[in-house]
């Protein structure tokens, strides 16, 4: 029988990591996520071509999106989105995030995310329907991405 097989324990646990935002020159956890993703959306041009009867594609840019959830426990960014409403002026926002877990031998991957736009600011919510923790869900918007670390093949593969 093959060692080569995806082990159970390389596997990743979505509560082992961490992210942090930095709003203009302060840095801090980001203690009220509950959820976050990130991905690169491709631009993809399709054209098919004279004398060629298949389309052909072609990637000319990428947008980065993503989406969050969060505890309704801090009023940090209904303050930004006020201050931006009565200036005009807004924060430059980075988000940097890793996932690690010990119990892995793949390591760790780590990302920042930057002049990210948090699409949903809560202002106020009141439920008497509920015992759960209220939370917020938002869409986000980034516009570039640096890979400050990437994991690395599991054990049984290297």
């Amino acid at each position: 029988m093959s060692d080569n097989y995806t082990k159970l324990d390389d596997t990743i646990s979505s509560h082992e990591g961490k992210a942090f935002i930095t709003v203009g020159d302060d840095m801090v956890e980001l203690f009220e996520l509950s959820k976050l993703s990130a991905q690169l959306d491709m631009i993809v041009q399709t054209k098919r071509m004279l004398g060629h009867r298949m389309t052909q594609h072609k990637v000319t840019g990428a947008e980065g999106t993503g989406s969050l959830t969060m505890y309704f426990m801090s009023s940090t960014y209904l303050n930004r989105a006020i201050e931006y409403l009565k200036t005009g002026s807004r924060k430059t926002v980075t988000i940097q995030c890793y996932v690690e877990d010990p119990a892995s031998s793949i390591g760790r991957q780590e990302v920042r995310l930057s002049n990210v736009i948090i699409k949903t600011i809560p202002a106020m919510m009141i439920d008497d329907g509920s015992e759960d923790p209220i939370t917020v869900d938002s869409d986000i918007t980034f516009d570039d991405i640096e890979v400050m670390g990437s994991f690395i093949a599991p054990t049984n593969y290297r």
